[in-house]
């Protein structure tokens, strides 16, 4: 589901699990909820709770720091199940499990629960695993993006967890956006990925004033405010691998990473950028035809839902087809060799420059067939690493088999 419904989202959650998470969670003392109602209705019941204590803002006769406190709680209310949401996936809930290896109550409580209690019970019961994990996905949706850069130095580094360097660390990072209207002010976590032991510091810093438009009880607004600027890196030990997320190009990436090895390391370090490798696109334009039978990874069929062209010369003007979902209509490679009719000039000036594979799975058990995607670019960056640990092979297994990456360039 990708809009975020709360209420929706906890129709789907059985009563032991909505009952544990509510009864942990500040705004509990608010509400007025009958828990013997059945578990069919028992959402909508703590729905029409919330519903009560939000209309209370606006009926009744409270003070202006209790219906500040109220409507704390209730956005509070929503914005963690909305973060719980958010880690309801495969990926975060191997990341609970890794992590709870050696917890025998946390063990216990995912006994029989589906990703979703799972990401529940672990928001209010595990925190800093939640968080850990959390700011483990934010970091892995920025990777291959805009602002990011992989480096290599030294592994096994012993890197302090001491709070005032870590804190010293971070306002020297401020520092390098106050030239662009940021602030001074600047807040750090450090979070360890259990399934790796790669090691996170992410990194907010005040931003420059911003204004932003807003309703307060059913009013618009303009608030003046400094958004959040995130900076983060993670390191792994065992590799020297070290990624950066930040704003700017290779000098900014390079004044972090110093200011990274002065604080943190504890000395200078040389980081030596690790170039993406780039994969072979055009391989795709003449159609999907792997090289090996794929359908003992349980893949059906392949497709292209979405190709861009890019002119091999430094100007032009980019062609970008979008192909249907469905399964038995011509993908986005089809598309353009039926639709440019201008096959020897598309053959020779341009190129494949990036692409949404969609990967159809073969019905298991009776069930129904399920199907993911994946983006990958001309310049090597791709969201694979988004995908679940049973996709993420499978995805790899077939830009190999479709020529498009070497057999050790999997991506990581």
């Amino acid at each position: 589901m990708k809009i975020f419904s709360p209420t929706h989202f906890l129709r789907h959650v059985s009563k032991p699990a909505l009952h544990g998470f509510t009864q942990a969670h500040p705004i509990f003392p608010r509400l007025t909820i009958d828990w013997e109602s059945s578990e069919n209705s028992l959402a909508d019941t703590v729905h029409a709770a919330i519903e009560v204590l939000q209309t209370s803002l606006h009926t009744t006769d409270l003070s202006e720091k209790e219906k500040s406190a109220i409507a704390d709680d209730l956005n509070l209310w929503h914005d963690d199940l909305r973060r719980v949401h958010l880690l309801t996936n495969d990926l975060a809930a191997n990341e609970f499990h890794i992590g709870c290896a050696n917890d025998a109550e946390a063990l216990t409580a995912f006994d029989g629960r589906d990703a979703r209690e799972k990401a529940l019970w672990v928001f209010h019961a595990r925190d800093k695993l939640f968080r850990d994990v959390e700011l483990h996905l934010a970091f892995q949706a920025k990777a291959n993006g805009k602002y990011w850069k992989k480096h290599r130095i030294e592994p096994g580094l012993d890197l302090t967890n001491e709070r005032a360097k870590l804190e010293a660390f971070s306002h020297e990072v401020a520092k390098l956006y106050e030239r662009s209207g940021g602030g001074k002010s600047a807040h750090i976590e450090r979070s360890i990925l259990a399934s790796d032991g790669s090691i996170q510091l992410t990194i907010y810093v005040e931003g420059p004033l911003t204004a932003l438009a807003h309703f307060t009880e059913n009013k618009f607004n303009r608030v003046t405010t400094r958004i959040a600027l995130e900076t983060a890196i993670v390191y792994q030990p065992a590799t020297g691998v070290i990624e950066s997320v930040v704003k700017g190009g290779a000098k900014a990436h390079q004044a972090v990473l110093q200011l990274f090895g002065k604080h943190v390391v504890g000395r200078d370090i040389t980081p030596a950028e690790i170039e993406k490798t780039r994969f072979k696109l055009n391989e795709l334009r003449e159609g999907l035809e792997t090289f090996e039978v794929l359908s003992h990874l349980g893949v059906e069929k392949i497709r292209l839902r979405r190709a861009q062209f890019k002119p091999r010369a430094s100007t032009g003007i980019s062609i970008r087809i979008e192909a249907s979902p469905e399964q038995h209509q011509d993908d986005a490679i089809e598309l353009a060799r039926s639709t440019l009719q201008v096959r020897h000039s598309f053959e020779t000036e341009y190129d494949l420059d990036g692409a949404s594979v969609l990967v159809y799975l073969a019905a298991v058990g009776g069930h129904q067939p399920k199907r993911f995607s994946f983006d990958v670019y001309a310049t090597g960056s791709s969201t694979i690493k988004n995908l679940s640990e049973k996709n993420q092979p499978i995805a790899n297994a077939i830009l190999q088999s479709l020529n498009v990456i070497e057999p050790e360039e999997a991506v990581a």
